[in-house]
């Protein structure tokens, strides 16, 4: 892994990061969405109130994670120079551009509704950002709650989702991580891009930082491969089907009209969001449920 710059001297205030203990602190990970839907963590994000009203944020990078990745899956943080390497960035008294691009002003006019969607009663973006499903429509990048690093001594494969970087699993075997050659890949992939370590009861180290940096290119591009190969089967299939006559396409979703009316309004109106919508309309896929809401809106 290359060099992490620790001792950068900042050129301004907006960079230079508040000294003593913060009176609050508010914790997140950025985490950069596959197209096929795997969540990978490229980043912890926390938001820090200190006295006199001052607060920062400091986005501090898993390099050994972000540094296995291609461009086709992460293409940066907005607002951040990471060429600089740096180990953490603050932006003090000041909204980053990867907060203010993703929630919503002080001064937007449906602002309480915004807010009251996510069960806010009170102005806190940062705190909104971890709430909402709602994404950025410029990247794939998101922003999940971060709690206290774990260790987990009794492992089952079901935890594998709840995990999250810096914690650690504690396992006789490696073959503790699912019980099939393909629980398994899922499960490393799941484990190397998310920042878990894993270790042995006697304290050999299977997954660590070091370890993690050379395994991630690896797990990112196997993953890419497979997804890519089960796209291919599956368009293969449908063309042999209808050179046999067999295959019809795909039986059309059945959606209630006046519901879907209901919740394009309420979309349109930011009291919802897509994934509000897609399940109150019990459609499960996005490109199914824009082209319902086109449909409607042509009609």
């Amino acid at each position: 892994m290359r060099a992490v710059v620790k001792d950068w001297q900042p050129k301004n205030r907006i960079t230079t990061p508040l000294a003593g203990t913060p009176s609050y602190v508010n914790s997140g990970i950025i985490k950069a969405v596959m197209k096929s839907g795997e969540k990978i963590s490229v980043a912890q994000i926390d938001y820090q109130e200190f006295d006199e009203e001052n607060f920062q944020y400091v986005i501090s990078p898993y390099w050994e994670i972000v540094d296995g990745l291609p461009a086709s899956v992460f293409q940066g943080i907005p607002g951040i120079d990471m060429d600089l390497r740096l180990e953490k960035y603050s932006r003090v008294n000041y909204i980053p551009t990867f907060i203010a691009e993703r929630t919503p002003s002080e001064n937007k006019e449906d602002l309480w509704e915004i807010l009251e969607s996510v069960g806010l009663d009170y102005y806190d973006r940062f705190e909104w950002l971890l709430r909402t499903t709602m994404r950025a429509a410029n990247d794939n990048l998101i922003v999940e709650r971060r709690r206290m690093s774990q260790v987990v001594e009794e492992f089952t494969a079901g935890m594998l989702s709840a995990l999250q970087y810096g914690d650690k699993i504690v396992v006789d075997s490696m073959e503790e991580i699912a019980d099939t050659a393909a629980g398994f890949t899922d499960g490393i992939f799941t484990v190397v891009t998310n920042g878990v370590d894993i270790i042995s009861q006697s304290g050999q180290v299977f997954v660590d930082a070091m370890t993690r940096a050379a395994m991630v290119p690896i797990v990112v591009t196997q993953r890419m491969i497979i997804r890519r190969e089960h796209s291919a089967n599956r368009r293969d299939g449908i063309e042999q089907a209808k050179k046999n006559g067999k295959y019809t396409g795909r039986k059309p979703i059945d959606v209630d009209e006046k519901v879907l009316r209901q919740v394009n309004q309420e979309l349109k109106d930011g009291l919802i969001t897509v994934e509000e919508a897609m399940r109150r309309t019990k459609i499960g896929s996005k490109s199914t449920f824009y082209r319902k809401i086109r449909a409607l809106n042509y009609a």
